[in-house]
């Protein structure tokens, strides 16, 4: 059972690179831009998320985008509150793919 305390702290993940990424702390690499720019066109879900993932490059699987993505797919369908990490990833996408 995914509870809602894990979905709290994947929404408060997503919100700390985000604000790494504006603050410039952290800089994703091309491959990570694709995988946002791929995600920002797709439905999400559990499902959409999973099969995104499995297609990913090993840098990639090794940022930090993923470290966030990951854990997020397995709650997105199911745990309380996970329409607050949707909407947080999302803004964290659409971040990523709107340049400067």
């Amino acid at each position: 059972m995914i509870t809602s305390g894990l979905a709290e702290a994947l929404r408060r993940d997503a919100a700390v690179l985000l604000e790494d990424y504006r603050s410039g702390a952290w800089v994703p690499d091309p491959a990570e831009r694709e995988l946002a720019e791929g995600l920002g066109r797709s439905r999400w879900d559990a499902h959409v998320l999973r099969a995104v993932l499995r297609e990913v490059s090993p840098g990639v699987r090794s940022g930090r985008l993923v470290d966030v993505l990951a854990p997020a797919a397995g709650i997105v369908d199911q745990a309380a509150g996970a329409e607050d990490v949707v909407l947080q990833l999302r803004v964290l996408v659409d971040a990523l793919t709107t340049w400067p």
